[in-house]
């Protein structure tokens, strides 16, 4: 072994690239996937960054300039409370981006594990964790979030619950189907006959195998959560006044079309971060299953 490898130095013969190197390069050849990654992370960073570094505060009123339209003192405009909108633009950004990232990373780790356990496990344990997924999808998502925030208040915490309790039911499906084949593999069976625990199997052999799914549908899942966190602040389940997200300032701009640029931003800014997700996934798809 140490013999061939000091030939193929010798003989100047590349290393072969691993899976994840390669999908590295056919993703990064993708333009539009790039520039789309470039425009999240920079939107992502002025979310950060831009309530940091303003003069004007998210949360303080000044009646003396409500409903300005976008000049160079107020480049996204004020609201009818004189705010500043470019601030509360990229705090509300901040807000829907923690809520979605922060209930994709609960979505991948019980969908990961639960659809993996019930999927290697099979038969009876298979279709009753199956049967329990089946019951929560008869529970309408506004519903369960209208009951949940009504029982117990609304705020940030509710909102990301509300939204991650039903959403990785989709996840567990896709990895249970993947699963199912994966466990019928040579090197599943050649670890099941040399006595290996099943528990050692799955977190072992059968969730890495699972990494460039899971990775793919992380990506669809983060824009889902986005839009689900918007709906919820749109009817008002969401975060509350000062606090903003991006659906609840598009609620806001939608009940005073007269104000354009109230509904106009938020709206932009959302838009333009689904669309870069989108292509994102198209490109993260690609470069994981060239086929």
């Amino acid at each position: 072994m140490v013999f061939s490898k000091r030939i193929k130095e010798t003989l100047g013969v590349p290393k072969a690239k691993g899976f994840w190197q390669n999908a590295f390069r056919r993703f990064s050849h993708n333009k539009l996937a790039m520039v789309s990654l470039i425009i999240i992370l920079l939107l992502a960073l002025l979310c950060v960054i831009v309530p940091m570094l303003s003069q004007y505060s998210y949360s303080q009123p000044d009646f003396t300039g409500s409903l300005q339209t976008p000049n160079l003192k107020h480049l996204f405009g004020t609201d009818g409370l004189g705010r500043d909108l470019y601030v509360r633009s990229f705090i509300g950004g901040r807000i829907t981006f923690e809520i979605a990232f922060a209930a994709t990373v609960v979505v991948l780790l019980i969908g990961v594990l639960y659809g993996s356990i019930a999927g290697f496990m099979g038969g009876k344990i298979d279709s009753l964790m199956m049967r329990f997924v089946d019951v929560l999808y008869g529970v309408p998502f506004l519903f369960f979030s209208i009951l949940l925030l009504t029982l117990f208040g609304q705020s940030l915490m509710l909102s990301f619950v509300a939204i991650a309790a039903i959403s990785w039911l989709d996840m567990s499906r896709v990895v249970r189907g993947q699963t199912l084949s994966l466990k019928q593999k040579e090197f599943v069976e050649a670890a099941v006959i040399a006595g290996v625990g099943k528990w050692k199997i799955i977190i072992r052999h059968i969730i890495p195998n699972l990494m460039g799914v899971v990775v793919v549908y992380a990506a669809l899942v983060v824009p889902n959560m986005i839009v689900l966190s918007a709906v919820l602040s749109f009817f008002g389940l969401g975060v509350m006044e000062p606090m903003t997200s991006w659906g609840l300032l598009i609620s806001d701009g939608s009940q005073n079309m007269d104000s354009w640029w109230l509904l106009l931003f938020p709206a932009m800014l959302m838009t333009i971060t689904l669309l870069a997700f989108a292509f994102v996934v198209n490109g993260l798809r690609d470069a994981l299953d060239p086929r």
